[in-house]
């Protein structure tokens, strides 16, 4: 899991379910970094911040949808 002692002031975190959401503003856009222990960390990207946030928020229940149809 990657970790940062000291976020930025522009980071926020954001939990949703077992994944972690880091939202941070890239240029014109927001950057979410989604990550889950012992996964690779997907990147979502959109030019607002709750429209990011909302975008991963339904990748983590897609994801967790999909992970139940399995069993």
């Amino acid at each position: 899991m990657m970790t940062d002692p000291s976020p930025s002031q522009d980071t926020d975190l954001v939990d949703h379910h077992d994944y972690r959401i880091r939202l941070n503003p890239s240029g014109l856009d927001w950057m979410a970094l989604v990550t889950r222990p012992d996964q690779k960390p997907t990147l979502v990207m959109a030019p607002e911040r709750e429209t990011v946030l909302a975008m991963a928020r339904e990748w983590i229940d897609r994801q967790l949808a999909s992970d139940e149809s399995l069993q």
